[in-house]
């Protein structure tokens, strides 16, 4: 049984005995560990975003990112500051191999080296190549674009894997992303993702299941790779859209670090539908949400049907957004103390602080980094 003094620090609380959480919380810091997992890939954009010679400004973990295409297709990424005097670079001109910073017409090529200052007179030299922009590593994968953060550079073999929605190997496929600001923290928004006790109060769309009649679930988790796999296993029945789909269809349900829930549909084992929703925090209280659903059904029908997928995503999501306001503004105000985990229900967030722990420890300590999630079965009503 945890003290109090642990409950306080402990990422994580699991509950075994009734908490009075009307005492007092003044100062009582917040569970969530307020800091970003380190080293890994974060999604940016959809490639759609950008067309070649294009670029767009981001704010990532609390950085000014640009992210860009060249006149070659390749993405990239550069810290979004001119190291002349600060100016937005992503507010100049992109020709397709050089951005030109709007304040002094400096030229930075996709590398983030200085290529030109064009108040040099002939005579005067400079040495150009020791003027840089810091740049990311930038990757393109299943028609999404990641950039990677971590504390020092690093070789290409050492990146980590990219993360992707699972099943699409060999598919043809048509695909949609949805992109939602949600004004927490990414704990907290990755506790939302993960958590599946909320679903049937929160969802409760026509189409979608009811609080009405909870039913009990049994789940095998394992871990693998960066998080864990809820093993592959029939869908709830509570939705209509499962219910009209039939007998034969299966769902695999993942977690990966950061902050990726990655889950699959197949019928007849052939992968029909997948989707990777990914968090991606702009600064210590905000996070973007995108989710990006992949159909391999009738792809060249994309227009006809990305609307209605569309629809039925961001009427999910929207549902999310709505609760994360409501728990930003108490938050924010009162910074109550939390219960954080129920049984069984709450222990996948237990789960995502042990493997934040874990991947920031081992890079600390320059080890590999060992998943400290154990194969269990999980019980909860839903």
């Amino acid at each position: 049984m945890l003290t109090e003094t642990e409950r306080h620090r402990s990422p994580a609380v699991e509950i075994e005995e009734t908490v009075d959480t009307n005492e007092s919380n003044d100062g009582y810091v917040s569970p969530y560990g307020k800091t970003f997992t380190k080293n890994m890939w974060y999604f940016a954009a959809p490639s759609k975003a950008l067309k070649r010679g294009e670029k767009v400004a981001k704010i990532m973990l609390n950085q000014p990112i640009m992210v860009g295409r060249d006149s070659n297709g390749k993405v990239f990424a550069m810290r979004d500051i001119c190291p002349h005097q600060a100016v937005p670079l992503s507010a100049g001109h992109f020709d397709g191999k050089e951005v030109e910073c709007p304040f002094h017409g400096w030229k930075f090529d996709t590398s983030g080296v200085c290529t030109e200052v064009p108040s040099l007179c002939s005579d005067q030299k400079l040495n150009l190549c020791g003027i840089k922009s810091r740049t990311y590593p930038c990757r393109e994968v299943l028609d999404c674009i990641w950039v990677y953060f971590g504390d020092k550079p690093i070789a290409e073999e050492d990146l980590p894997e990219v993360p992707h929605a699972p099943g699409l190997e060999g598919c043809t496929y048509a695909k949609t992303t949805t992109t939602l600001l949600l004004p927490t923290h990414i704990d907290y928004a990755v506790a939302a993702l993960i958590d599946t006790a909320h679903v049937p109060f929160v969802h409760n769309s026509w189409w979608w299941r009811s609080q009405k009649v909870l039913k009990e679930k049994a789940k095998t988790y394992v871990p693998e790779g960066t998080g864990w796999t809820m093993v592959k296993h029939k869908p709830s029945q509570g939705s209509i859209l499962f219910k009209l789909i039939g007998n034969y269809i299966e769902t695999e349900i993942s977690f990966r670090l950061p902050g990726c829930r990655r889950e699959y549909l197949s019928y007849h084992n052939q992968t029909k539908m997948a989707g990777i929703t990914t968090l991606t925090p702009v600064d210590d209280t905000h996070t973007e949400l995108n989710h990006t659903t992949y159909w391999t059904w009738a792809p060249p029908l994309t227009q006809m049907f990305s609307p209605i997928v569309d629809y039925f995503v961001t009427t999910f999501l929207m549902q999310d957004q709505t609760l994360a306001l409501m728990q930003e503004q108490i938050i924010n105000k009162y910074n109550p103390r939390l219960i954080m985990t129920i049984k069984d229900a709450g222990t996948p967030g237990h789960w995502y602080f042990m493997l934040k722990k874990e991947w920031n420890d081992a890079y600390e300590q320059g080890r590999a980094f060992v998943n400290p999630i154990k194969e269990k079965v999980l019980r909860w009503r839903t």
